[in-house]
């Protein structure tokens, strides 16, 4: 999950939005299932070479907050690394968060071909499958990447396994996930907050009081529909819709907890108080927001040195708090990975691409910090650490993608000036300390109920985004929120996903 990663919000709570109703997608046999598998070709062969290969144009798709002005240039240094490699050209393609979804879909609607695209458990990647969209990567991993196959972490190569085949590669980072909230550095200096004090949400309400009586000019905290008070407190099970502190496998219906009500009323005084922005619920671009300065703070998915990362992508210092323990689910092991198409018209040199991406630092480095001298600067006397070149910011670089997670093996990433040196090795301590999910390895088939789920949806996008802001009152809407999504057939979806939970428990010899 992917989950946390750099700044845009609506990676940030997807997976959490998706668990009021349904769990995760489906990884289990269904009826219509159109699985996709290589088409054998000609073009290559697993011991070609560069001087043997005809050439070819990559193609590959991912979303950012929008597309870096110099990344013409970046795919021109990128495809003349390539032709010497794999004698192929490559255009990466970013789209806006907001315009992701819908664009992709048709893309794969209209049979558009293009050979790569980044996939993640929320974005229906078994969806995808069903529908034939991506290939059976399985064998072309094995015979075009068997390199990157023995880099990334067995866990989540297994992990990421839907029916037994690999339908992707995972990038290879860090396993847990984790929720908290970022700080402005400077006003945190200013008025010498203890971070040590922050152990829960309820801590941060003295300090965006303090913020909004001191600060007029400055948001306490910056929120949107997809990364708010309700969906940071994660009061769900990634894998299901079990609480997150459950002892036994019961299905609930979240929106009628306590726990999930409690959320909402924080969320409704916080708003009613004045310290969360007034176009929450309707606000998309928080990274204009945040780049200007008017945001104390804003929540968002943590990991070893996320601050930093952070830090260099919005050009402002920020410091990290954590609100939530470290969690291992199945939506971990596929939160961040690469797909192809079933529309590549080479996919094999699509799977060659892939084995480059997560052993060649170069290749990885220039896809993700761009062009060495021009957006970044390798420091002198330090091993893979790099700085803004002279002259140049975080606002003012023409590529400052900063999306290293969705890419090869993160773990050979460069380094900012400002990162941890030990980060590589915190991941790792990160990855020991976290829980892990009941449900781990659990996914939800929503082949039989596939209906309902469409129609729960639509109810979904009429009423959270003004409840999990605060926005509206949660006295008078959830009620109607309730009944509405029982009306669509909540319940049945409920029924058939404790159905599949207790089928696992038991195949799984679980307590």
């Amino acid at each position: 999950m992917v989950k946390r990663k750099a700044i845009p919000a609506v990676l940030a709570s997807a997976v959490s939005m998706s668990l009021l109703f349904s769990g995760c997608t489906s990884s289990n046999s269904s009826e219509g299932n159109k699985e996709t598998s290589a088409p054998t070709t000609a073009q290559a062969s697993p011991g070609a070479t560069a001087k043997t290969l005809a050439p070819y144009k990559l193609s590959m798709y991912i979303p950012a907050a929008g597309a870096p002005a110099d990344l013409k240039l970046v795919n021109e240094e990128i495809s003349n690394y390539l032709k010497e490699k794999i004698n192929a050209t490559f255009e990466l393609n970013v789209l806006a968060w907001a315009d992701w979804q819908d664009k992709m879909n048709l893309k794969f609607a209209s049979s558009d071909a293009f050979d790569l695209i980044w996939t993640v458990a929320w974005d229906n990647f078994t969806t995808k499958i069903q529908q034939g969209s991506l290939i059976d990567m399985t064998a072309l991993i094995d015979q075009f990447a068997p390199d990157a196959k023995k880099i990334i972490n067995p866990a989540l190569l297994e992990g990421s396994k839907i029916n037994g085949k690999n339908y992707s590669l995972p990038v290879n980072k860090e396993l847990g996930s984790q929720r908290g909230i970022m700080l402005r550095k400077d006003l945190v200096e200013k008025y010498k907050i203890d971070l040590t004090q922050i152990k829960s949400m309820l801590d941060l309400e003295p300090i965006f009081q303090m913020i909004k009586e001191k600060e007029p000019k400055v948001t306490p905290l910056y929120i949107n529909k997809d990364s708010n008070v309700v969906y940071t407190q994660n009061v769900a099970n990634f894998d299901g819709n079990l609480l997150r502190n459950a002892t036994d496998f019961k299905v609930v219906n979240l929106l009628e907890t306590a726990e999930y009500r409690k959320s909402l009323d924080l969320a409704r005084k916080w708003y009613v108080g004045g310290y969360v922005n007034k176009d929450a619920a309707t606000l998309t671009d928080m990274m204009s927001g945040l780049k200007s300065g008017k945001a104390f703070s804003f929540f968002e998915w943590l990991k070893p040195g996320k601050d930093a990362e952070v830090s260099n992508s919005i050009g402002i210092d920020w410091v990290q708090v954590p609100l939530t323990q470290p969690l291992i689910a199945t939506s971990d092991t596929t939160g961040s990975m690469i797909s192809i198409s079933r529309t590549s018209k080479d996919p094999e040199r699509a799977a060659m691409f892939l084995n480059l991406l997560y052993t060649d630092k170069k290749l990885l480095n220039m896809l993700v910090f761009g062009i060495e001298g021009k957006h970044y600067a390798k420091v002198e006397g330090k091993n893979d650490v790099i700085d803004f070149p002279k002259g140049v910011t975080a606002q003012t670089s023409g590529y400052n993608l900063n999306q290293g997670y969705m890419f090869g093996n993160q773990f050979n990433d460069y380094l900012w000036a400002n990162e941890d040196p030990a980060k590589w090795e915190k991941f790792k301590s990160f990855n020991e300390k976290a829980e892990t999910s009941r449900l781990l390895g659990y996914y939800f088939d929503q082949s039989s109920v596939k209906n309902e789920m469409a129609a729960i949806t639509n109810v979904k996008k009429e009423f959270e985004p003004g409840l999990v802001t605060g926005t509206l009152d949660p006295n008078e809407i959830l009620p109607k929120y309730i009944e509405k999504a029982k009306s669509v057939g909540q319940e049945k979806v409920y029924a058939e996903q404790q159905k599949q939970i207790d089928e696992w428990v038991k195949t799984k010899g679980k307590k």
